[in-house]
């Protein structure tokens, strides 16, 4: 069984290989090992294999728990197994929020980027309630694990093109049509800006032959579509296994011999113990290259994750600065530094509550 015995110590800054790791985000990996253990208790009920994967399965490997550099958790299943978890997750972990494309809430003005994963995050945003922070080792912000889907790659090289080609495009139709129809809507990378709705549904349909019912629930049909391209080579005609997000969307090497998921085993993470691909020397091999155990100290994400959080509580200690009496100075850390003359008047703030 997955435990995580989370003591003061580990919470504390300590340097790395070099990087230090703040206080901060030693309590975002701790509440994320939270999140980790409960998915692990759902899948271990009812039988369900899943895998450390890419920084998450670096770290257990090269660090035996978080790559210093590294702020989130990727796990990856078999498609077989990861659709079972999301029936049980529903009722089995209450209170989280089990995102992809079949829990979109564009009521709610929840804009989840679909490609393809899902997201099981602990709260939709910065919560400094003194009981969620107690239960979640002082860490105000959302966390959770990024879970991918890992399906059969088609022998056929031309065909498995054809099928990266459908998905990619049936998920940026699916950015077009929310950038549309959801007031507020807005993706960074805009590569999607220049479809025409109509003109899409039509190549989809003689893609695929499935036509689209625009006056329907077009995400809806649009999730079905790419995840039956996703999925529709099966374990008999396949050596390979990918997760079709990142082959979807140019990491074209991120595939893998089947045989290196056949099975898992524990080893060490942090202070307690995660599960890995039979075959992890593969695996990071294709991820990284041969030399994957030479530290590289930098992060592919924009560390850290919750950095927009942060700023939101950063304007709301300056627009209310009696509220910094509740908010330890370590909560704004990491972006003390972006503005020196906020950074001055949060010092002068600081300074006169004490």
């Amino acid at each position: 069984m997955i435990r995580y015995e989370i003591g003061e110590v580990f919470l504390q800054d300590e340097e790395r290989a070099g990087f230090m790791v703040s206080s901060l985000m030693k309590r975002c990996w701790a509440a994320q090992l939270k999140v980790v253990a409960e998915f692990a208790e759902v899948c271990s009920r009812h039988g369900l294999k899943w895998y450390a994967f890419c920084g998450t399965l670096l770290g257990a490997v090269r660090h035996k728990g978080f790559i210093p550099w590294d702020d989130d958790i990727d796990i990856a299943m078999m498609r077989s197994d990861y659709n079972l978890f999301l029936h049980y997750a529903e009722k089995e972990m209450p209170g989280y929020i089990i995102e992809n494309y079949d829990s979109y809430t564009p009521e709610e003005n929840r804009f989840f980027n679909f490609q393809g994963i899902t997201r099981i995050n602990n709260t939709y945003t910065a919560d400094f309630n003194e009981d969620y922070l107690n239960e979640h080792y002082g860490f105000p912000y959302t966390v959770g694990i990024d879970l991918y889907p890992l399906d059969y790659v088609p022998r056929d090289p031309e065909e498995y093109e054809t099928n990266k080609t459908i998905f990619g495009y049936t998920v940026l139709t699916g950015y077009k049509y929310k950038s549309l129809h959801w007031e507020g809507y807005e993706k960074p990378d805009a590569e999607y800006e220049d479809i025409d709705l109509d003109e899409a549904y039509q190549a989809i349909y003689n893609a695929t032959g499935v036509k689209i019912d625009g006056d329907g629930d077009v995400l809806k049909q649009l999730n079905d579509i790419a995840v039956g391209i996703s999925s529709y080579t099966k374990s008999k005609d396949s050596d390979m296994v990918a997760c079709m997000t990142h082959t979807g969307f140019g990491h074209s090497k991120m595939v893998f011999p089947k045989s290196a998921f056949r099975n898992s085993f524990e080893v060490p993470f942090e202070m307690g113990n995660i599960y890995i691909p039979s075959d992890p020397d593969t695996v990071l091999k294709i991820n990284y290259g041969s030399g994957y155990m030479r530290p590289n100290p930098h992060s592919p994400h924009d560390y850290p994750y919750y950095k927009m959080e942060e700023r939101w509580v950063r304007n709301y200690v300056l627009s209310d600065p009696m509220m910094a009496r509740y908010m330890p100075r370590y909560y704004i850390q990491d972006v003390y530094n972006e503005d020196p003359a906020k950074k001055i008047l949060l010092d002068v703030i600081y300074e006169r509550i004490k």
